[in-house]
């Protein structure tokens, strides 16, 4: 019975997913079938566990009728706009004009090579590998139970999100403002189970693992051929510290799936300005990072920027038209309305981050702070080059950063490389404006950071390799 809950909580979150995506796109020419699937996974499990942050708000009790209810109305919607037939991408003529990056697809050699069944199989044994060691044990990590299982936990006990929760419970956990995603995901398929069943629950994990492997591919499968896509997807797959952190049951690899399919398809609308369908997904995927781990809100602010900039520079070549402006208007718009019951709740009952302090972030205090810039870049270097967790990865991303010094701001491309150095820019003044000892915190989360960064850093080192690498 337990399977079975499981198994109808997965397609219900589905479910709901797409037809939130069918809203959003009203035609799937843009997506593959299989990055559907995953996309629709991701924006399921953000907003069931938005719904059930309003019906605290509401002050209503959960159950799985009641939860589901709601969403007819956006099935209903959803069905009639996704009346057409799903058909991938860049199978269709229209896309072997231009791809997301500004390149043509290469023309794929029908017969399959032995390179892309060996990578198949390796993304596959890994893939499996990570079902395996996230399903053979319960929840164990600290922070996995500490911070986020025991507060799924309680939701389930309670069948709704206590009304003492906030105004005093939340204040007894380590790191009280964190989001709420993956804690109410938990709780969401405990009630579709109707048990605690710390193992089968953890599938949320590998499913976001597996997602970010599919958008990854769908990226790069859109300016190069198979078996070039599936090299980076081969690379990103075997990385240990990525493979490790889709079974802990850590909220790394979802945050890491929401930014950077938010990345992507901000890429994408780049490309194609007059197409707002992906610079509302962006959005929708950029605000669902926030709202899964405070990491999050930086890549708000980031992609945010960007757009911004992108339609400053937009709006001063098309001699003064308001159409660029409006687009950066619709895209903070999107993020501060998914964002804005989690920020009420933090606002109402005094609900604050105990290691970090936005007030410090001013230029006074950051000057008195440089002192920690040599720790910070310490134990960052330990990362990059530690092969243990990383392999070869980041030597071999300095070394391409070297060699393709002239490409790095070229383009789409540039955007990439921008968003990247302002990811570690901020995560930088992070630690500068933290109250932690900065060794103690540097040493402990460098290798998480990492993470969020990693699926955008493997799309950034296939863009700059696409003509050295002949596949």
């Amino acid at each position: 019975m337990e399977l079975i809950g499981l198994c109808s909580a997965i397609a219900a979150v589905l479910f709901i997913g797409f037809n939130i995506l069918c809203l959003i796109m009203g035609r799937f020419d843009g997506l593959g079938i299989t990055e559907t699937v995953f996309i629709s996974y991701g924006i399921g499990i953000g907003f069931i566990s938005l719904e059930m942050l309003l019906f605290y708000i509401a002050g209503w009790k959960f159950s799985i009728p009641a939860l589901l209810l709601p969403w007819t109305a956006v099935v209903a919607a959803g069905l009639v706009i996704a009346r057409k037939p799903l058909r991938s991408y860049w199978l269709t003529k229209q896309s072997q004009k231009i791809d997301c990056f500004g390149l043509r697809p290469r023309n794929d050699v029908i017969a399959i090579s032995f390179l892309s069944v060996f990578l198949k199989f390796g993304i596959a044994l890994e893939v499996a590998y990570a079902f395996f060691r996230a399903l053979i044990r319960p929840i164990e990590a600290y922070d996995a139970v500490a911070i986020y299982a025991i507060k799924s936990k309680i939701f389930f006990l309670a069948k709704a999100i206590p009304e003492t929760y906030f105004p005093s419970l939340v204040h007894g956990f380590p790191h009280p403002d964190y989001p709420l995603n993956i804690p109410l995901a938990e709780t969401f398929i405990y009630m579709a189970m109707g048990s605690m069943n710390d193992q089968l629950v953890k599938i949320i994990f590998p499913l976001f693992f597996v997602g970010i492997l599919v958008a990854l591919y769908f990226a790069i499968r859109r300016f190069a051929s198979r078996a070039y896509a599936l090299l980076f997807t081969f690379i990103i797959a075997t990385i240990p510290q990525f493979n490790a952190y889709a079974t802990n049951a850590y909220q790394e690899l979802p945050l890491a799936f929401y930014c950077f399919t938010g990345s992507v398809f901000l890429f994408r609308w780049l490309e194609r300005r007059d197409d707002f369908r992906y610079l509302a997904l962006s959005a929708v995927m950029a605000a669902l990072s926030a709202w899964t781990k405070n990491e999050g809100a930086m890549y708000c602010v980031i992609n945010a920027s960007i757009v911004l900039w992108a339609s400053l520079t937009a709006r001063v070549r098309k001699g003064g038209s308001n159409k660029p402006v409006y687009a950066a208007a619709l895209y903070a718009f999107i993020i501060v309305l998914i964002i804005l019951p989690w920020a009420f709740i933090k606002r109402k009952y005094g609900i604050i981050n105990d290691e970090i302090n936005l007030a410090n972030l001013n230029p006074l205090y950051m000057v008195r702070q440089l002192h920690k810039l040599g720790p910070i870049l310490y134990e960052l270097q330990k990362q990059l080059f530690g092969p243990k967790k990383w392999l070869i990865l980041w030597p071999a991303v300095i070394a391409v950063a070297a060699l393709k010094y002239k490409e790095l701001f070229k383009g789409v491309t540039g955007y990439i490389t921008a968003s990247l150095v302002l990811a570690f820019c901020g995560y930088i003044v992070f630690y500068m404006i933290s109250y932690v000892d900065v060794v103690f915190f540097a040493s402990k989360t460098w290798s998480r950071f990492l993470l969020h960064l990693l699926p955008l850093t493997i799309l950034w080192l296939a863009c700059l390799l696409k003509e050295d690498i002949k596949l």
